[in-house]
């Protein structure tokens, strides 16, 4: 299988090479990446710490830096001397993991292309004892070379959805040799563990040790401080987080509704996208509403305050009387809704939380949060929690309580990476 992948590169690498000016004349952002993750101006520190293990910690986007902060700060704390390499795919990751990540590490590094000469090269400078993957970002050839090397590759907070799990199934000549690369696959929930063993990975490698999502970053109290949104006495501040195209929409006309029926309120979306924060700007004129960006307001003058920084949503959780979670009311997935439960938050989201499954359910069966499908039950439920003091408080009291039960998912991750070392 590899020998065909290197293959089909090399096939494809003139007609590749043909279109990266068109591409980066599209995406003129990218660049700034190319070289570096060639290998090119590679920023390690001149020395590492000596006999210290280097242990190399990969997150893909967004959410995978998010996912890996409390186990960063975990491994600095326990594992103090480690040299701490971490690295990201993407620009939006990157500019999130240099905010949240930088300080607990002693590099930050772009993620290689799974070329095997550009990868070689990142991995005599970095000279890995350890591999970390969170969640997802599979590449045959970087797992290949850690296993040539002797580099232990452990794949932590793993999870499948059904779609994936079709897709490795139809490709499984592909995905089981990437997968057995793995020294252990430490995999969120039993279904995950279980759709693994069905592609045919021995249950030897395989454990069960929770959403490392459940586990808040050590510095969590002190973000709370920095970002919250302040609104006069009795205002209610509702904060939709990580919206999609497609819910804006349903979000500021129920809010006007909301409004015109006397409720003293105040709005907060952060979209997903923040590019997408003119966009949202625009909606809410057409219908009424003001509106003024995050990084440039007072914060609570306005009808609507947009989002449009990385970073300040989970801080700004903390000023919520009502969330909403964003990608679930239109076929995204989901996002983490845990940021806000750890706040008392009581919460809402759609019906597409697939990402997010058990703990949307844990949530739902715990009376933690409510699901609403469209327009009008979303704006029913609001006015509910609105009305509702009471409500609002025993849901959030219940949201807070089921993050707590799950504070041992670090714990269970640093004894299996402590197995390496």
């Amino acid at each position: 299988m590899i020998l065909f992948y290197n293959i089909l590169q090399l096939l494809l690498a003139p007609l590749l090479i043909l279109l990266l000016p068109l591409y980066l004349l599209r995406n003129p952002e990218k660049r700034n990446v190319i070289l570096p993750r060639l290998g090119f101006g590679l920023k390690l520190p001149d020395k590492k710490r000596e006999p210290s293990p280097t242990i190399w910690i990969h997150a893909l986007s967004v959410g995978e830096v998010t996912s890996a902060l409390a186990l960063v700060q975990a491994i600095r704390s326990e594992i103090p001397d480690s040299n701490l390499v971490f690295s990201v795919t993407t620009l939006s990751g990157q500019k999130l993991a240099e905010s949240l990540v930088r300080p607990c590490v002693d590099a930050l590094v772009p993620f290689p292309f799974d070329i095997r000469f550009v990868i070689s090269r990142f991995m005599k400078r970095i000279q890995p004892d350890l591999f970390i993957l969170i969640e997802t970002d599979f590449w045959p050839n970087f797992l290949s070379l850690c296993s040539a090397r002797k580099v232990p590759a452990l794949l932590v907070n793993g999870r499948i959805s059904e779609h994936s799990m079709r897709s490795y199934l139809r490709y499984d000549f592909f995905f089981r040799p990437i997968f057995n690369r793995f020294s252990i696959l430490c995999m969120q929930t039993l279904q995950d563990t279980e759709y693994m063993q069905q592609l045919g990975i021995a249950p030897s490698k395989l454990k069960t040790l929770g959403n490392l999502k459940f586990a808040p970053p050590s510095d969590l109290s002190g973000q709370a401080s920095s970002t919250r949104i302040s609104t006069p006495p009795g205002r209610l501040n509702i904060i939709c987080g990580s919206t999609h195209d497609g819910e804006e929409t349903t979000i500021l006309s129920s809010y006007r509704d909301l409004r015109a029926k006397g409720f003293d309120l105040h709005l907060v979306i952060a979209p997903r996208q923040v590019d997408r924060s003119k966009v949202i700007a625009g909606l809410a004129r057409t219908i009424g509403l003001s509106s003024e960006f995050f990084s440039q307001s007072d914060r609570a003058e306005t009808d609507i305050t947009i989002v449009d920084t990385l970073g300040d949503l989970v801080s700004i959780y903390a000023s919520a009387d009502i969330t909403f979670i964003g990608g679930s009311m239109v076929p995204q997935g989901g996002h983490n809704p845990l940021e806000a439960a750890r706040r008392g938050n009581p919460l809402l989201f759609g019906p597409f939380m697939q990402d997010f499954s058990e703990i949307s359910s844990g949530l739902l069966a715990m009376k933690a949060a409510f699901e609403v499908t469209d327009r009008a039950s979303f704006e029913t439920v609001l006015e509910k929690l609105i009305t509702s003091e009471e409500l609002r408080r025993d849901t959030g009291k219940r949201a807070r309580q089921f993050t707590e039960e799950q504070r041992n998912v670090i714990s269970a991750h640093l004894a299996v990476i402590k197995q390496f070392l």
